[in-house]
Order: structure tokens, then sequence, then C-alpha cells
């Protein structure tokens, strides 16, 4: 039995096979799944987790390049809001792209981490090296 660390199977082993140039989704709570791209949904209640508390868990336990962020995100939410949740990942380059574009690269995603964020454009892209 683990006694710390990941302890939702699914996500442990999706994030075992994220590897070099794959990409992993964290998405809001409306964001909707695709076919084809593994599920892990971690949503419990409208709110929680958000995706800041899921890369708080993960963070320290991957090897980045980069993260994908739609530009919505700071143009219309407000700027308390968007400065708290960029502090989670203020050290990792981030690349900001059309939310359109967003949602193209999630459906390219080696898996889709769904939680019950509920700030409308927050989800990000992980991106492996």
């Amino acid at each position: 039995m683990l006694k710390n660390g990941i302890i939702n199977g699914q996500l442990a082993s999706a994030l075992a096979r994220f590897r070099h140039v794959n990409t992993l989704a964290i998405v809001d709570g409306p964001f909707p799944s695709y076919p084809g791209v593994e599920l892990i949904d971690l949503a419990l209640i409208k709110g929680f987790p958000t995706i800041p508390d899921v890369l708080d868990a993960i963070l320290p336990l991957l090897d980045l390049t980069g993260l994908y962020l739609a530009n919505e995100f700071s143009e219309k939410v407000d700027a308390k809001t968007v400065a708290s949740y960029k502090k989670h990942y203020e050290n990792i380059p981030t690349i900001l792209i059309p939310h359109e574009e967003f949602k193209i690269k999630v459906g390219q995603s080696l898996a889709i981490i769904h939680t019950g964020d509920a700030i409308p454009y927050s989800s990000v892209i992980l991106k492996s090296g």
C-alpha cells in the first residue's frame, strides 16, 4: 500500500506514462471530454478540486518544458484570480494560445484530468520535454 504520493491509480498510471513530448490537460469542471482521450475524473463537487489543487499535487513529480494556457483566462477572468492561479506555475514557461487552439491541443493530450474547478478558462496543458 502506498503511504504517500498520488494514490489515485488512474492518475498515477497516466503520470507514469507522461513522457518525452507528451502533453497532459488539466481542465475545469465544464470542459468537455474527448472520445479517444483518457479521462481521469477527479471532480468531486463544483469547485473541488481546483486546478491549483491538482497542480500542487503533481508538479513536484514532473519534469516539464512548458505549459499552455488560453489567452482568454487573463482577458475574461478578474486579475486577482488570474494572479492567484498563475502563482502555482510561475516557474514554468507559459505559452498563451487562443481558446479554440487550446481545445484542439486538449484533444491531442495523453490524458485529460477533469477537476471541479469553476473558474472559466483556467484549464492548462502541461508539456513534457
